[in-house]
């Protein structure tokens, strides 16, 4: 058997799982800031579940991981966290709204595999269900911003409105059951030519002057959609502007519109989304994929729920896989451990002081295979350990100990009660 990962999967040694958790944890802290709730949902979960809301020939349903348990139901691994969390919604109802909830965990989508792209990979997500209006769409943009920038990657949102995107092409006389692959043809502008487009268009039966019309539709900034439509009878048009104005004001007065673009032409890829979406990406285009993104879904829950009571919810999701990809570039490698302590037949004293040490929540690791000390000091570099200090009869006696900077190559000696002070510094 030969050993290998399959395509679109990666092991995790420590000094990168150290970068990975880093960039959770302040994920995590940062949800928490802003008043999400922890989750967790089950990985497996029914097929018909999964492959709720979509039509047979959904772009989706085709990267679901299919299996079947003993009993031969069909089973399938959630490809996000948005459905499961629609779940719980329906199976809790007595949760009290509006709700707030995060989760980060593992999704599996079995599809095309390229840079910053994988088939197993984490989603770091946040939802609300239960709250109906753009401040949430702008504090949930403006919560994205604050956390990427944390995290040391600028990034700038491209924002739209999925009812302005259905009125447009109604507009032109595109029928109602065609409109969801119109969008999802249009939602690949920027993504394949233009030979490619009209292709794609016609293939849905719609005649050249419609898809002229359909492009012109798509090419104007909103201060020129809300001049086009201001009296307009379609009713998404106006819906769809009404909430882009409406958000355009808070992005405003919350000081980061200048890092928002409205693009008529984003549509994110589910179907399930019902008004604005968003999308962010790296101001340096280190990678050209979104590195997060969201956006509202105001019928899947209330369908799901199905008892005449409306269930608006807006959720935002942090790729975890893109923003790694980007920071292990810049990022030296780090490691967990504060201190190495190498015993020169001191080995209980050495397990008592590390106690001591950890006791005030400094991480310390102790050598037990006898090592030569040049090989102590080769392995502290190697795993990038801070400190390392040698501890022998003598430093016990006088207990007075040395302790390297591994990063800065200085020594300094101090009583070893001075030690925590030192270390936490």
């Amino acid at each position: 058997m030969k050993l290998m990962n399959l395509k679109g999967t990666s092991d995790f040694l420590p000094n990168e799982q150290v970068l990975r958790n880093k960039i959770i944890n302040t994920l995590r802290t940062n949800f928490e800031k802003y008043g999400y709730l922890p989750l967790e949902t089950p990985i497996l979960n029914y097929y018909d579940l999964l492959a709720y809301k979509y039509s047979d020939d959904a772009e989706i349903l085709n990267e679901i991981y299919k299996l079947k348990d003993q009993g031969e139901r069909n089973l399938g691994l959630r490809y996000d966290l948005t459905v499961p969390f629609c779940k719980v919604i329906g199976l809790n109802k007595d949760l009290r709204l509006p709700f707030r909830r995060y989760e980060i965990g593992k999704v599996f989508r079995n599809g095309p595999v390229k840079l910053g792209r994988t088939r197993e990979f984490y989603q770091c997500d946040i939802d609300v269900v239960g709250i109906d209006n753009r401040i949430i769409e702008a504090e949930q943009i403006l919560m994205a911003i604050n956390t990427y920038n944390e995290l040391g990657i600028e990034v700038f949102v491209k924002y739209n409105n999925r009812k302005l995107m259905s009125g447009l092409i109604k507009e032109v006389g595109v029928s109602d059951d065609l409109i969801p692959s119109v969008i999802s043809v249009i939602d690949k502008l920027e993504k394949i030519t233009h030979e490619e487009l009209i292709s794609n268009l016609k293939d849905l039966g719609l005649t050249i002057d419609t898809i002229n019309n359909l492009l012109t539709n798509f090419n104007y900034s909103l201060v020129e959609y809300e001049d086009i439509f201001k009296d307009t009878s379609n009713i998404n048009i106006k819906e769809g502007l009404e909430e882009l104005k409406e958000l355009n004001n808070y992005l405003q007065e919350l000081g980061i519109i200048d890092d928002c673009k409205f693009t008529p032409t984003l549509a994110r890829g589910l179907t399930i989304y019902t008004g604005v979406v968003f999308e962010f990406y790296d101001k340096k285009m280190r990678l050209t994929c979104a590195l997060g993104a969201g956006g509202r879904y105001n019928k899947i829950i209330t369908d799901f729920m199905d008892n005449g009571n409306l269930y608006p919810a807006i959720g935002l999701s942090f790729g975890l896989e893109p923003i790694y990809t980007i920071l292990k570039s810049e990022n030296t490698n780090q490691s967990l451990i504060d201190i190495y302590l190498v015993p020169l037949d001191t080995n209980i004293e050495c397990l008592k002081l590390a106690t001591t040490l950890r006791d005030n929540g400094i991480s310390v690791l102790v050598e037990m295979n006898k090592k030569k000390v040049s090989k102590c000091f080769e392995y502290a570099e190697h795993e990038n350990i801070n400190y390392i200090s040698i501890i022998g009869s003598n430093e016990i006696e006088s207990k007075e100990i040395r302790v390297k900077n591994m990063q800065t190559k200085e020594e300094t000696t101090l009583k070893i009660e001075k030690l925590v002070n030192f270390l936490k510094k």
